[in-house]
């Protein structure tokens, strides 16, 4: 229906542009002939040798090769460093169903310590966001919505993207990985606008299974993932007049997947949806020929449908997205630039939920639905989560003693608060009776049929917390004949950790002989505060209630609720710890090479200080059962988190008449002591200790042998990239083809078996290989209406293109064995 309904709009602006031609001479011809004319854009700029780790994607090159899901991160697989999820090709319900941008790796960093910003407003979670997939979505207190990108844009509201993926200058901070910046489209002189939609679903996608999951599965094919997604979205410029500008943008993207019940609930089909909405205004005032003004506002909510196959009324509506805004005055003074910006972010990520729960026998009349023991129905209540971001920036630019002077400071307040508005129950362990005699207003117990006697206590809370922040840089960059030198120093402060950083940047750039230009960079980056670890340090602790019945005048009445166990959550606390922290060394080389720019880029990273779970302290409490003295841990937080990162990477890239091409490989290294699935992870040292296991014919220490290995995700050692654009017959049809390899590599595992050594059983470790893969993906835009109140377009968008079977870290299995082919996308946008 949505299909129908969206190329239904797509089509009837196609046949607006052809209606009205008679009236062409209204509008201005000069807008279409430029938008027909403009050359294919390269894949990305990187162009300037001081910013050695900077890469640009401008407009057209993000229409050209974002995929149809409007994800403009993903467009960054096509630089050198940028490692993604290995589990990617997965095709689970629950992964199609994901509308939320893809997670990314910058340079050996963890993929939740990049700094991402839309127009200069950080929009970076300090929450978790490392475990809120699978069963984690049915967790009584904890939420899925949220995202390491806090808030997100679509692709048509998008003007650049730029990514630094080392010797980032000391205008950024709060990152160990790197920065990637989201810059808006700007309100334009002249009125136009766009509309564009686009519509898939299953059976414009191939579906594959490997061979030994086939097997498995008795050479049977089970139904594949039902789904359903269309997007569309409009822009409008809306130039007031000389000295004010207007646009306005808006879109959605709707995902509707069909899920099954399990056997015991009746197997019928289910759908539940997820929905990412986009609106932008912004606004620009010409207050004097060196002064404006300019406003704006986003608003990009997130919802997602989550259930257990093995429940009814249980859907929670997991929330993402949120709220932008921004206030900035620039102007000149003599030859100074200077800025002035106040910036709001407010993120939210919690979730609604039907409650309380219920556990039903299926021996009661009322739990006919199910034939399972014990029936489930309800969920966990709504819990209320966001983080707010107040700031303000300014900056001064200007020339200084024959080069140029920056600076900057800024200041900002974070706010995150989490909260269970209301006492929530879980209740179980019932008896069922005809004689059951019920109190009015007890939600456990049903008349004559069955009354629940356990109920576990999700007491309300409101846990909050917050820092405040202060940075400032100063930067001077001068030139002297072939010699360029670039040198900044950044100082960051955060309340919670209260500690002072300083992070001296340098850059030097020397033009050597052949027109080869040579580049040097040695940088320190420190990260930003985490909060949710002092969220968490506040959850309540568990009660669990118990009642009997008694027999009353032949009847089974319930008695009152009374405390049965009483435990105290285990915290983490974090004061005392530093801020982690990343020293690197890179270099480059750049030369003009068959008619394009080539360059070699080295980078080495050594990351310290990394958050892990430290020293375990012993509390005691009072149990309220008894009155006697119990005890709970509390973790404290430690530095004892080390990364080390060693990249190579060549690049070349030329345009040539209406084409422009793309080739870029990677070898990196990526070592670490931490898993990629917690904040607070212990050490593999702490972890592990001196525990024994048997590899290669010998008992050695596990530390000893994982040492030996590299990060399993996120850290691909090997890429290979291509990228091919142009435009045919005057720019009527465009295309776009890019490849992406990603090699195999060898990882040490436990294999789950054991050998007995002189009478001791030890695991098995050995080595598992993980095989590579090769991605293409094509885009197609042909021109199928133009008059002068614009043209129409119809949009194909392709991904894995070849149907090869993609590799992933986590194996197919008989009840998700599916992983993601060649998939359409097929649309239509129309420009005026």
């Amino acid at each position: 229906m949505m299909t129908t309904a969206a190329m239904a709009v797509a089509m009837g602006a196609a046949g607006q542009a052809w209606s009205q031609d008679e009236k062409a001479e209204r509008l201005p011809k000069v807008s279409i002939e430029a938008t027909a004319a403009a050359p294919p854009a390269a894949a990305y700029q990187a162009n300037d040798p001081v910013d050695s780790g900077t890469s640009k994607i401008s407009r057209r090159a993000l229409e050209d090769r974002t995929p149809g899901n409007g994800d403009v991160i993903e467009t960054l697989k096509i630089l050198p460093y940028a490692n993604f999820d290995s589990n990617q090709g997965l095709a689970t319900q629950e992964s199609i169903q994901d509308q939320r941008p893809a997670n990314i790796s910058i340079s050996g960093g963890q993929f939740y310590d990049n700094y991402f910003s839309i127009d200069g407003i950080g929009v970076n979670s300090r929450l978790d966001v490392v475990n809120l997939g699978g069963s984690n979505l049915q967790n009584y207190n904890e939420t899925g919505g949220g995202s390491a990108q806090s808030i997100w844009l679509d692709t048509n509201l998008i003007e650049s993207l730029t990514v630094r993926d080392s010797n980032v200058s000391a205008q950024y901070g709060g990152f160990t990985g790197g920065v990637v910046q989201v810059e808006t489209r700007q309100p334009s002189h002249v009125f136009g606008g766009t509309l564009t939609v686009g519509c898939t679903n299953d059976s414009m996608t191939s579906f594959k299974i490997p061979a030994k999951t086939l097997a498995l599965l008795g050479g049977v094919k089970p139904e594949h993932p039902n789904y359903e997604k269309c997007k569309v979205n409009a822009t409008v410029d809306l130039p007031i007049n000389e000295k004010v500008r207007v646009l306005l943008g808006a879109g959605r993207q709707e995902t509707e997947m069909t899920y099954y019940r399990a056997a015991n609930y009746g197997g019928g089909a289910f759908g539940l949806k997820s929905r990412s909405t986009n609106a932008l205004a912004k606004v620009e005032v010409d207050l004097a020929p060196d002064l404006v003004l300019r406003g704006q506002v986003a608003y990009s909510p997130y919802t997602s449908e989550n259930s257990a196959d093995n429940a009814r009324n249980a859907v929670m509506t997991q929330q993402g997205g949120g709220l932008t805004g921004k206030l900035e005055l620039a102007g000149k003074r003599d030859q100074a630039n200077w800025t002035l910006a106040a910036t709001y972010a407010k993120a939210k990520s919690g979730r609604e939920a039907p409650d309380p729960n219920f556990s039903w026998s299926s021996a009661s009349n009322y739990a006919d639905w199910c034939s399972s023991t014990n029936c489930t129905e309800g969920s966990f209540g709504d819990l209320d989560q966001w983080q707010e971001d107040i700031g303000l920036q300014a900056r001064w630019n200007q020339p200084f003693m024959g080069g140029d002077l920056r600076l900057g400071a800024d200041y900002g307040h974070v706010e995150a608060r989490k909260t269970r508005p209301e006492d929530n129950y879980a209740y179980s362990q019932g008896t069922v009776s005809s004689r059951v005699t019920c109190v009015a207003g007890d939600v456990a117990c049903k008349e004559g049929d069955i009354v629940l006697l356990s109920a576990i206590y999700y007491q309300a809370y409101d846990a909050r917390v917050s820092l405040d922040s202060v940075s400032a840089f100063a930067e001077y960059e001068v030139s002297r004949g072939p010699l360029t030198v670039r040198g900044g120093l950044r100082y960051d402060h955060e309340s919670l950790l209260a500690n002072h950083s300083f992070a001296p940047r340098l850059s030097v750039v020397y033009e050597l002989p052949w027109e080869v230009t040579a580049t040097v960079g040695a940088n320190r980056y420190y990260s930003r505060d985490f909060l949710g670890y002092a969220i968490k340090s506040q959850y309540p602790g568990t009660r669990v209630y118990r009642r009997t019945t008694s027999t009353v005048n032949g009847q089974l009445v319930a008695g009152a609720w009374t405390l049965n166990t009483h435990t105290v959550t285990a915290g983490v606390a974090g004061t005392g710890v530093k801020t982690p922290y990343s020293d690197e060394l890179t270099f480059a080389l750049a030369k003009p090479v068959f008619g394009g720019v080539a360059r070699i880029k080295g980078v080495a990273r050594e990351s310290r200080d990394q958050f892990t779970a430290g020293v375990v302290t012993v509390n005691q409490y009072i149990r309220e059962t008894n009155g006697q003295t119990y005890t709970y841990n509390t973790t404290s937080l430690g530095n004892d988190g080390e990364t080390s990162f060693r990249g190579l990477s060549a690049e070349w890239s030329r345009g040539f008449g209406r084409h422009t091409v793309s080739l870029n490989g990677s070898w990196s290294k990526t070592e670490d002591n931490l898993s990629d699935g917690y904040y607070e992870d212990p050490s593999d040292e702490t972890e592990y200790g001196d525990e024994l296991i048997y590899y290669k014919g010998e008992v050695r220490t596990l530390t000893g042998v994982i040492a030996e290995n590299q990060r399993l995700n996120y850290a691909a050692p090997g890429l290979i990239n291509g990228d091919w654009s142009a435009d045919w017959w005057k720019g009527r049809v465009r295309t776009n083809l890019n490849a992406r390899w990603r090699s195999g590599y060898d990882q040490i595992e436990d294999l789950g078996t054991y050998q007995t050594v002189s009478g001791v059983r030890y695991a098995i470790w050995d080595v598992v290989r993980y095989k590579s893969q090769t991605t293409f993906n094509a885009n197609v835009s042909a021109l199928v209406a133009q008059t002068a109140y614009g043209e129409a377009r119809l949009d194909l968008r392709i991904t894995n293109l070849l149907d090869t079977l993609p590799q992933t870290v986590t194996a197919a299995s008989t009840s998700k064995p599916y992983r993601m082919g060649r998939s359409f996308w097929v649309g239509m946008s129309y420009k005026f």
